[in-house]
């Protein structure tokens, strides 16, 4: 072949090229979707979803060790494994230390919590039998009480199901976290070679904004659930509703979940307080008001650079689908999920094939 044929045939092949390149997404696309509905067909998609969601925790959880170990990497005169080694261990040392110290007290707080959720549930019962409007809606055996605090054989299968389900995932997420911060080159690496060459630095780049943008998020979770974990222990002590501190630690849970959680959180401390009087209640009713406006006024604005601003309506339409499809996993995921949608729509489709000089940013500083 001579060099002008060859020319040729690079000019009409480049074009052919990019052309089979540009197309590769909506491949991706086309077959993700043909996957889901093989799944869906064989009721393996949700189980399928909620496999991936306990990966994506793991995910998570190694990017939370992987920022720890390079933070102190900079403070350290040694390797990165060295330091993660040495992170790992501390943290595996004081979670054993922390379980083996408080273990006995927080079993003890919670069977101290459910006896109380079964008193306030009574006391709740018997309130509401005193109103004519209400009896229709109460059978003659029921009591809020047993409902909130179970008891019944059923509900304990129930519950020793969820809770091996629970360990088992919580298992998967941490072995996933530890490998993936021990070596997370090897497996950015190993899916980028599943990208063609032409557009793996384009890849390198989106795993590394995702990689920001989901460390953010964790920060600024993680930021939020101490602050009003600590305010919401005061604030009940100073009320005198029964257990702050494990109400605390639960408030500082439901945080982790945007919108939805501290609504959850709000429902065991009204129960507890209805122990006290009804006022009580009320007052607790104001303290949660209270510390969502100081949330959303003076907590957010002061980790606002270590806070990925989600837009809440697109965050609550997210729980909500994650939550009808596979249950309190989807909802504890959604937000993360929708960040890390939010950075591909933002570079893939907004930035690369719309051409738009400004996708957008979900963090300040990135």
């Amino acid at each position: 072949m001579t060099t002008a044929a060859k020319r040729d045939d690079e000019k009409t092949s480049t074009p052919a090229r990019r052309a089979e390149g540009s197309d590769l997404p909506w491949r991706l696309v086309v077959a993700s979707l043909l996957v889901c509905l093989i799944l869906a067909v064989a009721e393996l998609l949700v189980p399928t979803i909620v496999v991936l969601l306990v990966v994506f925790g793991g995910v998570l959880c190694g990017i939370f060790l992987n920022g720890i170990t390079r933070w102190f990497e900079n403070w350290l005169p040694i390797s990165y494994r060295w330091t993660y080694t040495l992170i790992v261990g501390l943290l595996l040392a004081f979670g054993v230390a922390g379980f083996s110290y408080m273990g006995a007290q927080i079993a003890a707080q919670v069977a101290e919590l459910s006896e109380h959720l079964q008193s306030a549930g009574q006391q709740l019962t018997a309130r509401l039998e005193e109103y004519a409007w209400a009896k229709p809606y109460l059978a003659e055996d029921s009591n809020i009480g047993d409902m909130l605090s179970g008891g019944v054989l059923p509900t304990v299968m129930y519950s020793l199901q969820t809770s091996v389900w629970a360990l088992t995932a919580l298992a998967i997420v941490l072995c996933v976290g530890l490998y993936l911060a021990y070596d997370p080159d090897l497996y950015t690496e190993g899916v980028t070679r599943l990208i063609p060459p032409a557009r793996r630095d384009s890849f390198r780049q989106l795993l590394r904004k995702i990689y920001t943008v989901l460390g953010y998020w964790i920060v600024g979770r993680l930021l939020s659930m101490t602050l009003v974990g600590v305010l919401t222990t005061i604030g009940l002590w100073i009320l005198g509703v029964p257990l702050p501190i494990t109400l605390g630690v639960l408030a500082a849970l439901f945080t982790f979940i945007p919108n939805i959680g501290p609504i959850l959180a709000a429902v065991p401390q009204a129960l507890l307080a209805l122990q006290v009087d009804v006022n009580t209640v009320m007052y607790v009713l104001v303290l949660n008001v209270a510390l969502q406006t100081i949330e959303s006024y003076l907590i957010t604005p002061l980790i606002q650079q270590y806070e990925v601003m989600l837009p809440p309506a697109l965050t609550i339409a997210a729980q909500v689908l994650m939550g009808a499809l596979v249950g309190i996993m989807g909802v504890v995921m959604a937000a993360p999920l929708t960040a890390t949608g939010m950075v591909v729509v933002q570079m893939l489709y907004i930035g690369r094939y719309l051409q738009d000089p400004e996708p957008g940013e979900l963090v300040e500083s990135c």
